[in-house]
C-alpha cells in the first residue's frame, strides 16, 4: 500500500474548495481552443472539478462555445 504524503493543512485546503460544476461543452469551430483544450463541435462531458473556476467563467464567456452544466 502507497504512503500517502499529502500533507494534512493541503488535504483540507482541496476538501474547502466546493468543486466546479461539470461541464458539456461543444465549439462552434472544430478544434476551437480553450482552458488547454481543443474543444469538438460534437459536445464533450468533463466531469466537475476539471476545470478551475477562472476556467469555467472563460469557457461560459466564450461566444465560440456552447456550455451547458451538468447536473451532478
Amino acid at each position: 500500500m502507497a504512503d500517502d504524503k499529502t500533507p494534512p493543512d493541503a488535504k483540507a485546503d482541496k476538501a474547502s474548495k466546493p468543486k466546479t460544476p461539470a461541464l458539456r461543452i461543444a465549439a462552434k469551430a472544430e478544434g476551437f481552443r480553450r482552458a488547454g483544450i481543443a474543444h469538438s463541435l460534437e459536445p464533450t462531458d468533463h466531469k466537475a472539478g476539471t476545470f478551475t473556476a477562472e476556467q469555467v467563467e472563460a469557457l461560459k464567456a466564450d461566444p465560440m462555445l456552447v456550455v451547458v452544466e451538468l447536473a451532478p
